[in-house]
C-alpha cells in the first residue's frame, strides 16, 4: 500500500517533509524524512527530536567548532594575506604584470569547487572531503612558500583555490552539530575568527615583509601550512560523524555514477572562463577589447546559462537540488544578497586598500599602512558578539540584516565623497561599514541554512559562499574597469590644470604623464620643463585624478546595495526555526519514533530486509 503523504513540521510549523522512511540495519530502524518526490531531506536517524526540549552540546561538538573556527581563520587569512603581499611577491619573482593573478588564481577555482564538494559531502559524508581538501591545501602551501617562479606560485594558488571549496563545509558543520537555536552564535564565532584572520593577515604580512624585504612574503603560506596541519590532525582524530544517508552504504562505483557530472562540467566550463574573462578585462595589458576578455566571457556565459537550464530541467538532484527551492523565497533571495555582500567586501578589501596605500598613506611603513585598514575589521570584531546575543535572545535575523545593508549604504556614499586628502573621512566611513558587514556575513548564511532542508545545508552554504565570491570577483573586475576608464579620461585634464599656471608647455604633457606612470624619478626629471614645482603639481594632480576615479567606483556599487536593502523586505524572518533540533548530531541518536509503525514496515519489507540487511529501506506512515 502506498504511504499516506503527511507533513513533518519543525517548531514553526513549516512544512519540511512529505513522509518518513526507515533504513533497516544492525542498529534497528533508522528514520529520515523525504519530500513528495522521494528525495531525502533530513540526515539519517535525526527524526523524533522535540523542538522544545533543551539538548546539551557534546564535548566533541565544542572541539569541532574550535577546529572549524581555526579553519575560518585560515581561510580568511588566505583571502587577504596574498592580496596584501601580491605587489612584493610579483616584484620579487620578477613578474609585476602577473600580480593580479596571485589573487585571481585562488578565487576562481573556489567558486566552482565549493558547491560540487558540498553536495557530494551532504549525501556521502563530510570527513573524507575535509581531509582531502586539507591535504590539497597543505600541498599548495608547500609549493607557494618554496618556489622561485611566478607560474609555479600561481599553480600553487590554484590548488589553494580548489581547497578553498572547503568553505561551505566550514559554515555547515558547526551549524548542524548544535541545536538550531545556537546557529547565529556559531556563525558569529565563524565571523569573528574569520576577521581575526584578516586582522592577523594585515598586521603579520606587513610586519614579515618589513622584517625581511626579500623572503618575508613566504610567511603568507608558512602560516597557512601550520594552521592546516593542526586542523587536519584534529579532524582525523575527533570528527567521526554517523552516516548521513542510506547512500553511504553503496559501493564507490555506484556513488560515482550517481553524481551530476553534466552539471559539474557545465558549471566549470561556465564560471572558469567567465571569471578569467573579467580578470583579463580588468588587466590594463588586455582590457575589454582583447579576445582574452570578451571571448572568455561570452563562452563562459553561454555555458553558465546551459548549466542553469540543465539544473532546472535536466535533473532535480544536481548541485542545485530542487529541494533547496521548495521552502519559500528566502533561499534564492538570500543567495543573491550574498553576491551583493561579496561586492561590498571586495571593494573594501581591494579598492580601499589601493587608495589607502597609494593615495592617502603612501609614505608610512607597511605595518602602519596595514593599520589603516583596521577600522572596518576592528568594528566587525567589536559588534559581532552583540549581534550574536541579540539574534539568539530575540530570534530576530531580519532587522539586523536591514540595518547592516543600511550601514553599508551610508559607508559607500561616504567613501564616494572622498578626495585625495580625505584621510580622516576615509577612516570614519570605513569603520561605519564594519558593523553593517558583520551582520551580513554571519546572518545571510544563517538565513540560507534555515531556508534549506537539513540534509542540504552544506551545498546551500557553499552556494552562498560561491555566489559571494562570484559577486565580489565580477564586481571587482567591473570596478577596475570603471577606475581605469575614468582615470585615463580625466588624468590629462587634471595634470594640465595643475601645471599650466606654472608655464609648462602643452606639447610635453603626454611625455610628462608617461614619465609619471613609470614612477622613475630620473625619467620624470628628463621631461622638458619638468621643474620641481611642475613635478610636485603633476604628482598631486595624478593622485587627485586617481581619487576621483575611485570615488566613481564607490558610487557605482550603490544601486546593488539599494536593491539588496529592498530585497530584505521580502525575506521572512526564520526565527521560528531557532529550536532545539540538532540537524546532524555527532553521536547516534537512534530514537524509536513509532515502534508499531516500525514493526509494520519491517513485516511488510521482511524479505527485502533479509536480502539487504544493511541497506534495505521501508516506508511507513507518520
Amino acid at each position: 500500500m502506498a504511504p499516506e503523504s503527511t507533513a513533518h513540521s519543525r517548531g514553526d510549523g513549516k512544512r519540511v517533509a512529505d513522509h518518513m522512511e526507515y533504513v533497516f540495519n544492525q542498529d534497528g530502524n533508522l528514520s529520515y524524512a523525504v519530500d513528495k518526490d522521494g528525495s531525502p531531506v533530513t540526515v539519517l536517524d535525526t527524526m523524533g527530536q522535540d523542538p522544545n526540549q533543551a539538548q546539551t552540546i557534546s564535548f566533541k561538538a565544542y572541539v569541532i567548532i574550535a577546529l572549524i573556527a581555526l579553519g575560518q581563520f585560515t581561510n580568511a587569512y588566505l583571502g587577504v594575506s596574498p592580496a596584501v603581499a601580491a605587489y612584493t611577491v610579483a616584484a620579487d619573482l620578477k613578474a609585476p604584470s602577473m600580480q593580479s593573478w596571485i589573487v585571481q588564481a585562488q578565487g576562481i577555482p573556489s567558486i566552482v569547487s565549493g558547491p560540487i564538494i558540498a553536495v557530494i559531502s551532504d549525501v556521502y559524508g563530510r570527513k573524507f572531503a575535509m581531509i582531502g581538501l586539507l591535504l590539497c591545501a597543505i600541498a599548495a602551501c608547500i609549493i607557494c612558500m618554496v618556489t622561485t617562479n611566478i607560474n609555479v606560485l600561481i599553480f600553487g594558488q590554484t590548488l589553494n583555490g580548489v581547497s578553498a571549496g572547503i568553505i561551505g563545509l566550514l559554515f555547515a558543520i558547526p551549524s548542524e552539530v548544535v541545536p538550531a537555536r545556537y546557529r547565529s552564535i556559531v556563525q558569529g564565532i565563524n565571523t569573528s575568527m574569520g576577521f581575526f584572520g584578516v586582522f592577523v593577515a594585515l598586521m603579520s604580512t606587513g610586519a614579515a615583509m618589513a622584517a625581511d624585504p626579500v623572503n618575508g612574503w613566504r610567511w603568507v603560506w608558512r602560516t597557512q601550512l601550520i594552521c592546516n596541519g593542526i586542523i587536519l590532525i584534529g579532524i582525523a582524530v575527533v570528527y567521526r560523524p554517523p552516516p548521513r544517508t542510506a547512500q553511504q552504504a553503496e559501493s564507490f562505483g555506484s556513488r560515482i555514477r550517481q553524481l551530476d557530472w553534466i552539471g559539474y562540467l557545465l558549471l566549470t566550463g561556465g564560471l572558469v572562463p567567465l571569471l578569467m574573462g573579467f580578470a583579463w578585462a580588468s588587466d590594463p595589458q588586455f582590457g575589454w577589447s582583447d579576445p582574452h576578455s570578451y571571448a572568455c566571457i561570452a563562452c563562459g556565459f553561454a555555458s553558465f546559462v546551459a548549466c542553469v537550464i540543465w539544473e532546472w530541467k535536466g535533473t532535480s538532484t544536481g548541485f542545485l537540488h530542487h529541494a533547496l527551492f521548495k521552502q519559500g523565497r528566502n533561499f534564492p533571495l538570500a543567495v543573491l544578497l550574498c553576491a551583493v555582500e561579496g561586492d561590498i567586501f571586495y571593494l573594501i578589501n581591494n579598492i580601499y586598500t589601493n587608495e589607502a596605500f597609494g593615495i592617502w598613506f603612501p609614505t608610512i611603513s607597511s605595518l602602519e599602512q596595514s593599520a589603516t585598514l583596521l577600522p572596518f575589521y576592528g568594528m566587525i570584531l567589536i559588534t559581532t558578539p552583540f549581534i550574536m546575543y541579540y539574534t539568539t535572545r530575540t530570534k530576530d535575523l531580519k532587522n539586523p540584516l536591514i540595518v547592516g545593508f543600511a550601514l553599508c549604504l551610508v559607508g559607500l556614499i561616504g567613501m564616494g565623497t572622498t578626495t585625495d586628502t580625505s584621510t580622516t573621512r576615509a577612516l570614519v566611513f570605513n569603520g561605519i561599514m564594519g558593523p553593517g558587514f558583520a551582520a551580513l556575513l554571519m546572518l545571510l548564511v544563517t538565513v540560507i541554512q534555515f531556508a534549506s532542508p537539513p540534509l542540504f545545508i552544506g551545498v546551500a552554504s557553499a552556494l552562498a559562499i560561491s555566489c559571494r565570491t562570484l559577486g565580489g570577483t565580477i564586481g571587482y573586475g567591473v570596478a577596475l574597469v570603471i577606475h581605469s576608464s575614468v582615470y585615463e579620461n580625466k588624468l590629462s585634464s587634471f595634470v594640465w590644470n595643475a601645471v599650466s599656471p606654472l608655464g609648462f608647455n602643452v606639447t610635453d604633457l603626454d611625455a610628462l604623464i608617461g614619465a609619471l606612470a613609470s614612477g622613475n624619478a630620473t625619467v620624470i626629471a628628463a621631461v622638458p620643463g619638468a621643474s620641481p614645482a611642475v613635478i610636485a603639481a603633476a604628482s598631486a594632480a595624478d593622485s587627485e585624478a586617481a581619487a576621483y576615479s575611485y570615488s566613481r567606483v564607490w558610487y557605482a556599487a550603490i544601486p546593488a546595495v539599494v536593491l539588496g536593502l529592498v530585497a530584505m523586505f521580502f525575506i521572512k524572518n526564520p526565527g521560528g526555526q531557532m529550536d532545539w533540533v540538532i540537524d546532524a548530531p555527532l553521536d547516534t541518536l537512534h530514537r524509536e519514533i513509532d515502534k508499531e509503525a516500525s514493526a509494520l514496515a519491517g513485516k511488510a519489507d521482511d524479505s527485502s530486509a533479509h536480502d539487504n540487511e544493511n541497506q534495505g529501506r521501508g516506508t511507513v506512515l507518520v
